[in-house]
């Protein structure tokens, strides 16, 4: 075999072994949940629920292996949330999936108490109570 053939071969293996996704990540909704009932924008929920959804859009494509639980701060109307991205999404798809997420829940299920927002490479879900998966 000769060394351009080599070349090749290297190559190719080597763009196979470090695949990443390219484009614009798949923000097809392969689950919705929209918890029953609302509560009203008064309510201090409101904040705590917007305190969680732009804390997970924000550093859920920062975090390790992009799974991010958070919490708000407080404790009176406590909200508890989890995002999660493909690991093969690059950060800045975690963060464009993520960030559509939240307008999707913000656009299908407002004011609702808990939200499981699934799309292809990226989840959000909050919830008034503590939850995991």
């Amino acid at each position: 075999m000769d060394t351009l053939s080599r070349v090749k071969i290297m190559l190719v293996g080597s763009l196979l072994m470090f695949h990443v996704v390219q484009g614009a990540p798949d923000t097809s909704i392969t689950c919705r949940g929209c918890n029953g009932g609302t509560y009203s924008s008064e309510n201090p929920y409101a904040n705590t629920v917007a305190y969680v959804l732009t804390d997970m859009a924000t550093a859920a494509p920062n975090h390790a292996n992009y799974n991010y639980y958070t919490m708000s701060p407080y404790p009176t109307t406590a909200a508890y949330g989890r995002a999660t991205c493909n690991s093969a999404l690059s950060h800045s798809d975690c963060s464009i999936c993520v960030k559509a997420a939240k307008a999707c829940i913000l656009a299908n299920c407002p004011n609702s108490p808990g939200v499981n927002m699934v799309f292809e490479d990226c989840s959000m879900r909050y919830e008034s109570y503590s939850f995991t998966g």
